[in-house]
């Protein structure tokens, strides 16, 4: 009977101790400060209208102009998306959500480039981003709403888009469209922490960003009024 009751003492003081243990370590955990408590936070969209954007930066490359450099520096259209297997990694490029951009959810492309279209996308996401923490402004991404469309995204979106054009140089995977209504502020680089930024300051920093690539020749800019975007074309 004794060393039943010895068994049991020696239990409850192992529980006693793996429950001080769990104590401490939860004291500890909300002690620690946010960073290293790793809480991730959700980003932040920053919205607006067009008439946050200054008239400099209203770019009127018509599709006519476009299309020449599409047909160009493009590939050869695509009848269905099932033909694009073929050609990844030497003539397309996937574009993924990075920490310069995002790529929205897509209904009528999908997320392929051609290797010059891609890394002008990145340049002028990392340039929009060097500009802003250039001003003091936190980090915020640009949102990339159209890519690659297949001749069969291209009929399906005429069906539902009156604007939508049968010679679309978004079939060529040298043209993709950015956002002006909307940016998106995530999390600033763990050695710079900037001011917010307004949508007015967020829309003309990419305007003064895209003018300077325009400017040097490296793409055709359309500023789209029905459809909130800039529609790009890369020039090589």
């Amino acid at each position: 009977m004794k060393k039943q009751n010895n068994n049991i003492s020696w239990l409850r003081l192992l529980f006693t101790g793996v429950a001080l243990i769990v104590a401490v370590a939860m004291i500890f955990s909300y002690a620690l400060p946010a960073e290293e408590a790793a809480i991730p936070r959700k980003p932040i969209k920053v919205t607006g209208g067009s008439a946050n954007l200054k008239k400099l930066y209203r770019f009127h490359d018509v599709n006519d102009t476009q299309i020449v450099a599409a047909q160009s520096f493009g590939i050869e259209p695509l009848r269905a998306r099932t033909d694009i297997d073929s050609m990844l990694t030497s003539q397309l490029w996937m574009v993924e959500t990075s920490n310069s951009f995002k790529v929205e959810k897509l209904t009528h492309s999908v997320p392929y480039l051609t290797p010059s279209a891609a890394q002008l996308l990145n340049t002028i996401a990392t340039n929009f981003q060097d500009k802003l923490r250039n001003q003091g402004l936190a980090q915020y991404q640009i949102i990339v709403t159209s890519l690659l469309r297949t001749e069969d995204d291209v009929r399906r979106l005429m069906r539902v888009n009156r604007n939508a054009v049968k010679k679309s140089c978004h079939m060529y995977a040298t043209t993709f469209d950015i956002a002006y209504n909307c940016f998106e502020k995530v999390d600033s680089m763990p050695d710079f922490e900037g001011n917010e930024a307004t949508h007015r300051t967020l829309v003309n920093t990419l305007g003064e960003t895209l003018k300077e690539l325009r400017d040097s020749n490296r793409c055709y800019i359309k500023f789209e009024r029905g459809q909130p975007c800039f529609h790009i074309t890369t020039r090589q």
